[in-house]
């Protein structure tokens, strides 16, 4: 049985609960909320070394850096291929 690194996984997890909350934030056109939630993520993905989920966060990140509005095209796209890093690990 492989030993599972708890901070590893509460790091994981706390990533989860952001990129949602990314989501919401999108939905209720807090755009500010959304950036400074992607900041969160990708800090947290640069420190444990979460490769994949830190470049699908810059994704995130610049495209929300691109608007003052949540309507922004493939932001779906790139918050789906964060949540779908953050699932992979």
């Amino acid at each position: 049985m492989d030993v599972i690194d708890e901070e590893r996984q509460l790091a994981r997890a706390q990533m989860a609960m952001d990129a949602m909350a990314i989501g919401h934030a999108l939905l209720d056109s807090d755009v500010d909320e959304a950036r400074f939630r992607t900041h969160l993520v990708h800090g947290v993905a640069s420190r444990h070394g979460f490769v994949q989920i830190a470049a699908a966060a810059h994704g995130v990140s610049r495209l929300l850096s691109r608007s003052e509005v949540t309507v922004i095209p493939g932001i779906g796209r790139a918050l789906l291929a964060l949540l779908g890093a953050i699932d992979r690990v």
